[in-house]
């Protein structure tokens, strides 16, 4: 059956509400849209006001609820780095599926991770990934990276875990990893410093991304060379990697199609790993958007 559907960015307002989570703590959502209920989860150095713009795209097919995960916003904080485990991130995300009757889960990188374990449970749930974190086959040094970081974490040493994470999962432009490290901690403490200026709906002050990448670090870690857990997952499911992505976030999807035959599977032209941010910040939320259409209407049809 075919239908017709607006591709106008919608400019609804994005209204916020806070559900609890499984033990209690606060999470903040932002919904906009009209539809079935689509929540998605961002990745790392991420708030809910990053995929502003593919909401506001995906907004006439969707109802679509942007999380901000733990330390941003109303959502309350994290435990201390060594009582997390995944399964929260998880919980909060299941409780927002649940207050929203949603009938979609969306993941982006760490958030494709915590997307990919609410599917694992909810196989009534469509579920789309868009590069999840996941290292697999040797695909990046995971180890050596971690041996870096790890100890930084653990002595709050901000500046200098932001730069190992930025090189480390191959983030932010190449030629940053020709700067001294001496050189890309001070701009990234400055960066800090400068404290919160006015935040867009759903966002958050750099001091709260930072604050969280050490979580997002132990997603990672904890389900690294553990890909095949995901050749479970029972519901529609729509990949997605973007052309200039690191290869092992590529390598991640293309795996997953591997253990997920019936899985659809987009690629978004001219752009990397922020694909799905606002276009500010090096997003193609549009093209996003449509890739996201056409993949559910496809798995719809099936």
């Amino acid at each position: 059956m075919s239908r017709t559907v607006s591709t106008a960015s919608s400019t609804d307002p994005l209204t916020s509400h806070v559900v609890s989570s499984e033990d209690g703590t606060p999470i903040e959502y932002f919904s906009t849209g009209t539809g079935p209920g689509l929540v998605i989860v961002h990745g790392t150095m991420q708030s809910a006001a990053s995929q502003s713009e593919l909401a506001a795209a995906l907004a006439a097919t969707f109802t679509v609820h942007l999380v901000n995960r733990r330390g941003r916003g109303r959502s309350g904080a994290y435990p201390v780095l060594d009582r997390y485990d995944l399964a929260l991130d998880v919980a909060d995300v299941a409780a927002v599926v649940a207050a929203t009757g949603s009938t979609a889960v969306m993941g982006i990188s760490s958030g494709g991770i915590i997307a990919a374990e609410v599917a694992l449970a909810a196989p009534e749930l469509a579920v789309i990934l868009f590069e999840p974190a996941l290292v697999a086959d040797g695909s990046l040094d995971l180890d050596a990276f971690l041996r870096r970081f790890e100890p930084e974490a653990a002595r709050g040493d901000v500046p200098a875990y932001m730069v190992t994470a930025l090189l480390g999962t191959q983030m932010g432009p190449g030629f940053l990893r020709f700067f001294p490290r001496r050189m890309l901690e001070s701009s990234t403490r400055k960066m800090i410093a400068k404290g919160a200026r006015a935040l867009p709906v759903g966002g958050a002050t750099m001091g709260e991304l930072a604050a969280a990448v050490p979580y997002d670090m132990r997603i990672v870690a904890q389900r690294a060379d553990r890909i095949a857990d995901y050749a479970a997952i029972r519901g529609p499911v729509l990949l997605i990697t973007a052309e200039k992505s690191p290869a092992y976030l590529r390598h991640a999807v293309a795996r997953l199609g591997e253990l997920l035959p019936g899985a659809r599977v987009g690629t978004i032209p001219g752009v990397g790993h922020s694909a799905t941010q606002n276009a500010k910040e090096g997003g193609k939320p549009e093209a996003v958007a449509e890739v996201v259409r056409e993949g559910i209407d496809a798995l719809r049809a099936n």
